[in-house]
């Protein structure tokens, strides 16, 4: 069914949005495809620490007669003292090419870019950890997983080489999500331009200094002072005897390198001939010789030698590379050369140098570089035989597919064009089979339930309706049935563990004896009630029972708001199903806005609000204080309000590019003037069903101010209890309830709304009460709840948690939300200003920049509400 473009208006609406792609891109490749973005970056970062290195490379004056190049990490940018190399060496320049927190991966870029001709250095010294394929290296386990890389090497990368760097990535969709971030860039550059915009001024004096220092001159030494004499080791009995004085996390990394035995890493064989084996050919091919050397890398070892094996001598036969001997390193391995696990100290550094120097020099001198030999020609593969399990595993199935991911906006565009293109019948199945899968990229079993709740409600709702004209006692029986059968799937999967641990604790037992390991179906709160809905409003005779399966089944799985809603009506899904109106390019416009908010929502204001609160309720004991109490339950008032609307505006903006309009499930909450004006605003859907499916029936306010206050609190109860199974979250509803009764029986509603300065003192009252019951939704236990309380009344000084570029993001909210106060009380709150159509392509561009560099730079947290 595709979209017409045929009205001027429309027409318009295609040159916005293609507009605003035009601007994002002119901006994003001006920035970071230049060199304007590469001169603000922070010296000390990542991306701004390679590129430094770079530059002294660059600047330095270059002999390619005795120029040898010394790649590595912090190890050999501390241990490396050229001086005491050259001398040993009998005249070679040996150059600190070390850069603290790189890897092989990062090592081609970095020579390709200090020598783009392999024609600079008379020889390449390529620092390993041991000479086998074993997991004692640093990176071994994650070497090809380690997404830290990309930041270092954003800005040496071409078009070219993204296949390689983004598909070394063992993950497909990391692959996906890696390799658009290395062609735009930004994403790679987050943490950096957040520092900057936070700090305008720490950047340029930052700056300054590095211009003014020569962190990574070539010729220059680092050496650390500390040592770690007095360390012992017994590897019969697996104990070691650590020196006075030192910290409990040096001693676990000490252990970690010292007393693990080392296993065969066949990922690390693989990693090194991806990485380093290029270098080798590369310098091979040039007449340079390659030279491998076995750094020392603990202050004690349990095994005496390392001889070559794996890749490092398929490698050495491939390109004539050449491993020095390891045994005189091994000797270094002791405790009074070393300053922690991993470096060594002044003294080590002096002896490591001298000794690589020393074997070098005799190299260079005596051993010509060998020609390269071309590779032997692999046996052609054979088709896998591939079973069912892994066509499954290949479709994602039990993975989930994060609405902030790329990889769902891949899945979303296929879907959206095939529901453009195709006729309306395979439209609505494309929309049915799409809306299955993306339930079974989290469990193909929560498939299998979905269906089986689908088809009793379906078939209960036509037994509904038929005897409505025979029997409403009967009628009234099939609807307790169908109620029954969906409380019944509801709590066994959610409520069980609660319900059992609750009577084992009445009865004085200390453990539950009937735990049962069931998972729980995400989504299932939300799809019961618009289930449990559906019954209902057929019985009242407001909805006609749906007589085609396939149109209720699209009902309960539709995928934008399957998993946290917004609660949709039947009457109004259904409705828009049949009447099946062609989306306008208004529509798609609307909600790919929409939608890009809701994102910007998400991971740029509620997953950087996430790190502080789960920072604080992670260690409480490590942040005591009332600031770090307050600032922590600030954060998560943020972070949920940001992360479920932000949710909302996505399922609402995706249903509407497919021609389906939900209701509104959010209205700036945190501006309500009271409890009342609160679940007004919040979570809208959920609020209204309470009330039309449970309060209401309860008797509502019917029967007199007690029966109100009782149902009032009664529904709150149970409103905590379908958020999640604990006691914590009821009490969180009791909360909420209490107040409602309070402002029921003083008469908030019934009065006009507040203006002015004693409005603004109500949202403040309203948003500090809502703050102090997020604490029983957040904390786990109400022991942890208590301690919070205590922490932010009675906690005593101390500092907030908030880094310098959240406490600009919060105070950037509080502005926010002063203006949208200041704009309702004007009475324009739906329609602030109007926008021309240039600067509505702005403002979408404006959305697609913040998705790019305002975003949390860590993995995006599951949406909260996904667990309920």
């Amino acid at each position: 069914m595709p979209v017409s473009f045929a009205t001027p208006h429309n027409k318009r609406a295609a040159l916005i949005v293609a507009a605003a792609f035009a601007i994002f891109a002119l901006v994003s490749a001006l920035a970071f495809r230049s060199d304007i973005y590469r001169s603000a970056l922070d010296p000390a970062s990542s991306t701004g620490s390679f590129e430094a290195a770079i530059r002294a490379f660059r600047g330095f004056p270059a002999d390619a007669g005795r120029d040898v190049l010394v790649l590595g990490d912090s190890r050999i940018y501390s241990a490396l003292e050229p001086a005491a190399a050259q001398r040993a060496s009998g005249g070679f320049r040996f150059l600190n090419g070390g850069v603290p927190g790189t890897t092989p991966r990062c090592w081609p870029f970095f020579v390709r870019a200090i020598d783009p001709n392999a024609d600079r250095f008379r020889a390449i010294v390529i620092p390993v950890d041991t000479y086998h394929d074993d997991d004692s290296a640093i990176g071994s386990l994650d070497g090809d997983d380690r997404p830290m890389d990309l930041r270092y090497v954003v800005f040496q990368t071409r078009l070219a080489d993204l296949p390689k760097l983004a598909g070394s990535f063992s993950d497909p969709r990391e692959r996906v999500e890696h390799g658009i971030d290395l062609f735009i860039r930004g994403p790679e550059l987050r943490d950096d331009v957040q520092a900057l915009a936070a700090d305008p001024g720490a950047r340029v004096r930052a700056i300054s200094q590095a211009r003014n220092q020569s962190t990574y001159a070539p010729l220059a030494a680092h050496p650390r002072t500390e040592t770690l004499a007095g360390l012992q080791a017994d590897f019969s009995r697996g104990t070691l005897i650590y020196p006075n004085q030192l910290p409990a996390d040096q001693r676990a990394a000490i252990a970690n390198q010292v007393l693990v035995i080392p296993k065969a890493s066949a990922s690390y064989a693989r990693y090194r001939s991806e990485w380093l084996l290029p270098i080798a050919h590369r310098y091979e091919a040039a007449g340079v010789p390659v030279i491998f050397v076995r750094i020392p890398t603990r202050p004690l070892h349990r095994f005496g030698s390392d001889v070559p094996s794996g890749s490092l001598v398929e490698i050495a036969r491939a390109t004539g590379a050449r491993l020095v001997p390891a045994h005189r390193y091994l000797e270094l391995e002791r405790p009074e050369l070393f300053a922690d696990e991993d470096h060594l100290n002044r003294q080590g550094s002096a002896r490591f140098s001298a000794l690589l120097g020393a074997d070098v020099g005799a190299i260079l001198r005596d051993s010509p570089p060998k020609l390269r030999q071309p590779p032997a020609t692999a046996a052609p593969s054979r088709s896998p035989h591939h079973s069912l399990s892994w066509f499954a595993a290949a479709a994602g199935i039990g993975i989930p597919l994060q609405f902030q991911s790329y990889e769902f906006w891949l899945f979303f565009a296929i879907v959206a064009g095939l529901f453009y293109l195709l006729p309306q019948g395979p439209a609505r199945w494309v929309l049915l089979l799409a809306s299955y899968y993306f339930y079974a990229r989290w469990n193909a079993w929560y498939v299998v339930f979905l269906w089986i709740l689908t088809v009793s409600d379906f078939l209960i709702a036509i037994a509904v309706e038929r005897a409505r004209e025979r029997s409403r006692g009967h009628q009234r029986v099939l609807l307790a049935l169908g109620i029954a059968a969906n409380l019944a799937f509801l709590g066994t999967f959610k409520y069980a563990n609660f319900a059992s641990s609750t009577v084992a604790a009445l009865i004085g037992m200390h453990q539950n004896p009937w735990l049962v390991n069931l998972f729980v179906p995400i989504g299932i709160s939300f799809h019961t009630f618009q289930s449990i809905s559906y019954l209902v409003d057929v019985h009242r005779g407001r909805l006609r029972a749906e007589r085609r399966l396939f149109n209720y089944a699209l009902y309960l799985a539709f995928f934008p708001q399957l998993l946290a809603g917004p609660i949709v009506r039947a009457w109004l899904f259904l409705g828009e199903l049949i009447a099946w109106r062609t989306p306008s390019v208004d529509d798609v416009t609307y909600g790919l806005a929409r939608a890009g908010f809701g994102l910007i929502k998400k991971m740029a204001v509620a997953d950087q609000f996430a790190s502080v609160a789960n920072e604080y309720f992670g260690a409480m004991a490590a942040h005591p204080g009332a600031p770090a109490a307050w600032s922590a339950m600030f954060a998560f008032s943020l972070q949920i309000y940001f992360d479920f609307s932000g949710y909302s505006d996505i399922a609402i903006g995706c249903a509407r590019v497919l021609g389906f309009v939900f209701p509104e499930n959010f209205n700036a909450p945190y501006l309500a003037t009271s409890i009342t004006d609160f679940w007004h605003r919040w979570h809208i859907t959920l609020s209204t069903w309470l009330r039309d499916y449970l309060y209401i029936p309860l008797g509502g306010n019917r029967h007199g101010l007690p029966a109100t206050l009782r149902n009032l609190l009664l529904t709150m109860l149970l409103g905590g209890l379908w958020h999640g199974a604990a006691w914590t979250f009821v009490a969180w509803g009791g909360f909420h309830g209490a107040f409602l009764c309070i402002e029921r029986l003083v008469g908030v509603g019934r009065r006009a709304a507040p203006r002015g300065a004693a409005a603004f003192a109500r949202i403040l009252c309203t948003f500090t009460f809502v703050t102090l019951a997020w604490v029983l939704f957040r904390a786990q236990t109400f022991e942890t709840a208590i301690a919070v309380y205590r922490q932010l009344f009675a906690g005593g000084g101390g500092s907030a948690l908030f880094t310098a570029w959240q406490g600009v993001l919060a105070v950037g909210v509080v502005a926010y939300g002063v203006v949208r106060f200041v704009v309702e009380q004007r009475g324009s709150a739906m329609r602030w200003f109007t926008l021309r159509p240039l600067a509505q392509a702005a403002t979408l561009a404006a959305v697609l920049l913040a998705l790019e560099l305002f975003t949390w730079s860590g993995p995006s947290p599951t949406f909260i509400y996904f667990k309920f």
